[in-house]
């Protein structure tokens, strides 16, 4: 077996063995670890290949498994403890003038040095009393903090963006919540000075913004609306620093050094001088856009490519494409969690596979082609990234395809060379305002060409995850000649990538309290059909909808019918108007005069064969309080669920006295989310619930649940669920019985899904 084969079977090896990163519940024990790498070490010394190969494997999970290790202890060290730390500011500071972004590298705790393994990166969050230290804060300046260290902790729900999993991808475990600062060096890094130049050269400029995030990766003064156009054009990879703009930054050092070689002397030309300085110019990027680490990997790739060409390496775009794989893994194996490690082995490897199975014909190849050539690469990334953007963005821009034809040149032959001309010719103002403004011109024409390719963009369902891979299927299918060999095979494999779409649950109808920190939002659904129950907070920006529960209701296929408002406090009714735009034909039920349907006691009404039944309020109020929150018994006649908003404990008891053993439900949602206001022992005592549903945030300024609240649950031996430690949890209705299921634990059980911290 000749070396280069066994080199491809290693790296693969080693890719395999860290995938299952990907989905285990839960890393091996001690006791596991140790039997796994006694196997190892036994099939490393057998005769066989094969054994060899399966030690390798082995050894590469153990590798990856220790690497999570040390993050679940560095948690277990830091996480809910107030320390003092110094260190370094590595971000610029540039955001909202009220809330700048800032990143701090922590290097010592506590007077101890830490090593270079053990260095943190955590973004600070600020007091009121401490708000203006942040103001004051650059990158390469020296602080001493005391900081309360909180660990990353996500709210998880089916849809919706995992921020946990990121973290530990990025290695970006905790927030700091700064309580005391000093300044110990006030000396700024170059970068911050240039970031600063920039920053005042380009004040006047339209799209300043997406300007300093090609050029520094600082993406804090980008308009939330240039982010959603982004995204729904399918262009968000031009504006998010990776493998294609480093790949230009080297491409423009490596033209710079060509031109350079025309004034010397003949003997002096050569390609060490070209490679050297385009290396360089991509190590300078990276550097200057905070080496983040999409940035670090592109550039770690580009390193390995080029040494490859420097040696005279003959390797295929597939040896070359699993190598580098394998060496980025290894390196680090929490880059198999990384979303942008994903989309870029995903994008290369359908290039890969879409130019040698659907080539071009040969007298294509020609310059005078390129038009063709570039729109036929364009679609090959249109058909072959579909998995990567329903899986990763749960939506699909059918107008991407015109979109990346006319925005990707332009960025990558226009705005990236200007801007770094414009870097590289700083200190010339005159000569780099005029390339700021060029770039800025041409990212305002890209924008205004975007905006008429806006409404492409689709929100894609769980069911189509399968059906997406049908372009690399039609492609195998065709060149492999498959229907030569049965014509059995292609109906078999259609069924098996269809059978999501039509597969029928045995799921009578199902309750999902959605994990949307402090708040209450309720999905109820039988079928396609849904109503929701409250839609959550709101905040300056965003809302609870836009973020979890617009998300939810579409990944899963579900058309809104109705929202039911208990009361008019802000984390409850907060996101009514985003849900409203999103979904305008539902019709709305609240305790408040004049704002919908009514939802008083007494009313009454069925929806797919359940019994929505109003026990509370008496009278509709013009401003509905806690103590007017609407509550609802849903009933299947079999099984059900109360629905209590935030009610407080004098309605709770007149609730027991007017309807007694009405109440009693199999499922209570906790009142006001476990507070001491609220689930007095009498009233748990008349609904007798044998499950208490709380929607919670986990560091909420009240400290809810109440412990009391808590112990009250217990000793009616209630069991206790609460988002805050389970995500999103699902009560799901059968003929006979119901279950409930956490995200966490049952949904979607993973390793980084852990509650990490202190309980």
């Amino acid at each position: 077996m000749n070396s280069a084969f066994s080199v491809d079977h290693i790296a693969a090896a080693i890719i395999v063995g860290i995938l299952p990163l990907l989905f285990i519940p839960v890393l091996p024990s001690m006791v596991l670890w140790g039997c796994l790498a006694g196997t190892a070490i036994l099939l490393a010394i057998a005769k066989y290949y094969h054994a060899k190969l399966i030690a390798l494997i082995l050894l590469s999970f153990l590798w990856g498994s220790y690497c999570a290790e040390r993050l679940y202890q560095q948690i277990d060290h830091y996480s809910d403890k107030k320390l003092t730390v110094s260190g370094q500011v590595i971000s610029s500071g540039i955001g909202s003038e009220q809330f700048p972004k800032i990143v701090f590298r922590v290097l010592e705790v506590d007077d101890r040095k830490l090593s270079f393994l053990e260095r943190i990166d955590i973004p600070l969050y600020f007091n009121t009393s401490t708000r203006d230290i942040s103001n004051q804060m650059a990158a390469g300046q020296t602080w001493r903090l005391n900081v309360l260290f909180r660990v990353v902790h996500s709210q998880l729900n089916q849809g919706g963006y995992d921020k946990q999993r990121r973290a530990i991808a990025n290695h970006q475990l905790f927030i700091g919540y700064v309580k005391k600062a000093e300044l110990l060096d006030s000396s700024v890094d170059i970068r911050q000075k240039l970031i600063r130049r920039v920053y005042s050269a380009t004040t006047h400029l339209k799209s300043q913004g997406i300007l300093l995030a090609l050029a520094f990766g600082e993406r804090g003064l980008m308009t939330a609306e240039h982010r959603k156009l982004f995204l729904q054009t399918g262009t968000a990879h031009l504006m998010a620093i990776s493998g294609l703009h480093i790949s230009l930054a080297a491409l423009v050092g490596w033209t710079t050094a060509r031109m350079i070689q025309f004034t010397f002397p003949v003997r002096y030309i050569g390609l060490n001088f070209p490679q050297v300085i385009s290396w360089g110019t991509a190590a300078l990027y990276v550097w200057l856009s905070g080496a983040n680490p999409p940035a670090l990997r592109a550039f770690m790739a580009l390193t390995i490519w080029m040494i490859l060409r420097w040696r005279g390496t003959n390797w295929t775009a597939w040896q070359v494409w699993l190598r580098i794989i394998a060496m980025l893994l290894l390196f680090d194996p929490m880059m198999i969690l990384s979303d942008s490690l994903w989309l870029s082995c995903g994008a290369v490897a359908g290039l890969i596979f879409w130019f040698q199975w659907v080539p071009l014909p040969a007298y294509m190849h020609k310059r005078r082609w390129i038009i063709i050539q570039w729109a036929y690469l364009q679609l090959a990334m249109m058909i072959l990234l579909v998995p990567m953007q329903v899986i990763i963005f749960h939506g699909l821009s059918w107008t991407a395809l015109l979109s990346n034809l006319i925005a990707v040149p332009l960025v990558s032959f226009i705005t990236v060379p200007a801007i770094l001309f414009g870097l590289i010719l700083s200190g010339f103002s005159s000569l780099s305002s005029i390339l700021w403004w060029g770039a800025d011109q041409s990212l305002l024409f890209v924008l205004s060409l975007l905006n008429k390719f806006q409404d492409g963009w689709v929100m894609l369902t769980y069911h189509i995850i399968a059906i997406s891979f049908l372009g690399w299927f039609v492609v195998i299918y065709w060149r492999m000649s498959l229907w030569q060999s049965t014509r059995f095979i292609p109906w078999i494999l259609l069924a098996v990538i269809f059978f999501p779409a039509w597969n029928q649950s045995s799921i009578l109808w199902r309750v999902d309290m959605l994990d949307i920190g402090h708040g209450l939002a309720i999905v109820i659904r039988r079928g396609d059909q849904a109503i929701l129950y409250d839609t959550g907070n709101r905040w300056q920006g965003s809302s609870a909808a836009l973020r979890e529960i617009i998300p939810f209701l579409r990944w899963h296929g579900l058309t809104l019918e109705g929202i039911i408002i208990s009361h008019d406090d802000l984390d409850h009714i907060g996101g009514v108007e985003d849900i409203l735009i999103a979904y305008p034909n539902v019709w709305l039920r609240s305790p408040t005069t004049a704002k919908g349907l009514s939802c008083l006691q007494g009313d009454s009404w069925q929806w797919q064969g359940l019994t929505f039944s109003v026990l509370w309020p008496i009278k509709s109020k013009k401003r509905a309080y806690n103590a007017d929150s609407c509550v609802i018994r849903v009933d299947d006649g079999q099984h059900s669920i109360l629905l209590t908003g935030d009610l407080e404990r004098a309605q709770e008891l007149a609730l027991v006295r007017t309807l007694g053993s009405e109440l009693t439900s199999d499922i209570l949602q906790t009142p006001h989310h476990g507070s001491n206001t609220s689930s007095t022992a009498t009233f748990l005592q008349a609904v007798r619930p044998d499950v208490a549903l709380t929607s919670v945030a986990r560091f909420n300024r009240w400290r809810l649940p109440s412990e009391k609240v808590k112990k009250r649950y217990d000793d009616a031996e209630i069991k206790w669920i609460s988002t805050a430690k389970s995500g999103q949890v699902s009560a799901m209705f059968y003929k006979d019985y119901y279950e409930i299921l956490g995200f966490r634990e049952q949904l979607m059980p993973r390793w980084y899904h852990q509650w990490f911290g202190s309980l």
